[in-house]
């Protein structure tokens, strides 16, 4: 069973979880945590390079429990980044993409169980903003999973020979782990199956803000109705390694 973090049930909260969390932030060089909790615009911390964002990413071929990191070979990142939402509010679950004031610098990484191909594959991304910006994309997801609630149509392709709709049937807000960065958010979204039409799937998304960074979460499984969570492994993997590496 998958124990992830964001899943429609409960989500931990060990304390001491939460102060090894809080003492890697403190000790850390590259975490900001300059940023409010509330989510309001931080005026300080720069956005960190691509070389910064590259060193505090897992690595291709990183082993995290039963999964291993890979790379979007082909695309360079997940295919969802060039979706588009409807209403254009949704836009943020879609994915983490704007053309107003986007990120500086990003990196992708896939993980998924060798031994499962079918099963949870995650889509890890980390995105440094300059000084507000995350901020306001986490107010944005926040926005987009109030008006959402009831579902969403997601096109994918570009032209009209091409395109698939997908339809989104709810978005569920779900509690978001503790302990990292300055905020975080995790949903999950149920949709209804683009090859199968009386069949639901569900994918969970989780965000973190640290500083003038995302990181975020996005988990799906091919062949199982519901998988469950973010896996808790990935999440804290990424997570220790974002705040104890510098460049």
């Amino acid at each position: 069973m998958n124990k992830g973090y964001g899943k429609h049930a409960v989500v931990r909260t060990m304390a001491g979880a939460l102060c090894c969390a809080a003492a890697l932030t403190a000790c850390a060089g590259s975490a900001d945590l300059s940023g409010p909790a509330d989510g309001r615009p931080a005026s300080g911390p720069r956005p960190l390079t691509q070389s910064a964002l590259n060193v505090r990413a897992l690595s291709p071929g990183e082993a995290v429990g039963p999964y291993r990191t890979g790379e979007f070979t082909v695309s360079g990142g997940p295919l969802s980044d060039g979706y588009s939402a409807t209403p254009s509010a949704c836009q943020p679950l879609v994915g983490l993409t704007s053309v107003r004031g986007g990120p500086v610098a990003q990196v992708h990484r896939r993980l998924g169980d060798p031994a499962k191909p079918q099963g949870v594959a995650v889509a890890v991304q980390l995105r440094a903003y300059e000084a507000g910006r995350a901020a306001e994309v986490m107010r944005e997801l926040r926005t987009a999973g109030a008006e959402c609630r009831g579902g969403f149509a997601e096109r994918r392709g570009s032209t009209a020979g091409d395109a698939v709709t997908a339809r989104y049937t709810a978005v569920q807000k779900l509690p978001a782990p503790a302990g990292f960065g300055d905020e975080a958010q995790a949903y999950r979204l149920s949709l209804r199956d683009v090859r199968d039409a009386g069949r639901t799937t569900y994918e969970y998304l989780t965000v973190l803000r640290d500083g003038a960074s995302l990181l975020s979460f996005r988990a799906e499984a091919l062949a199982a109705a519901d998988p469950g969570g973010v896996p808790k492994d990935v999440v804290d993997a990424q997570w220790e390694k974002w705040s104890t590496t510098s460049e």
